[in-house]
């Protein structure tokens, strides 16, 4: 039973992920944007993928965050992406 067909062979690249890059390839894609990866790619054009980012804090700076987030009715990751924005829009 342990046959081997003639007709199937394993291809050169079979070691790698179908979304590798070929050599030179990332530098003459047109749809990745500089210092991109494949992963960055993937979804809407224009859009920013969001990433989990972990921060620690001090609790009466989170029981302020939250309670305005209470407030104005919105998540405390949008007070957050707000005030990031703001900061770094300058």
């Amino acid at each position: 039973m342990n046959e081997q067909h003639s007709g199937l062979r394993k291809a050169a690249d079979s070691d790698l992920h179908p979304s590798t890059p070929q050599s030179g390839a990332l530098e003459t894609s047109s749809s990745l944007r500089s210092g991109s990866s494949t992963g960055d790619s993937v979804g809407m054009p224009g859009k920013d993928k969001p990433v989990a980012l972990e921060v620690t804090l001090p609790k009466s700076l989170r029981k302020a965050l939250r309670q305005e987030a209470k407030r104005r009715d919105i998540t405390v990751d949008e007070i957050v992406i707000d005030a990031l924005q703001h900061r770094f829009s300058r």
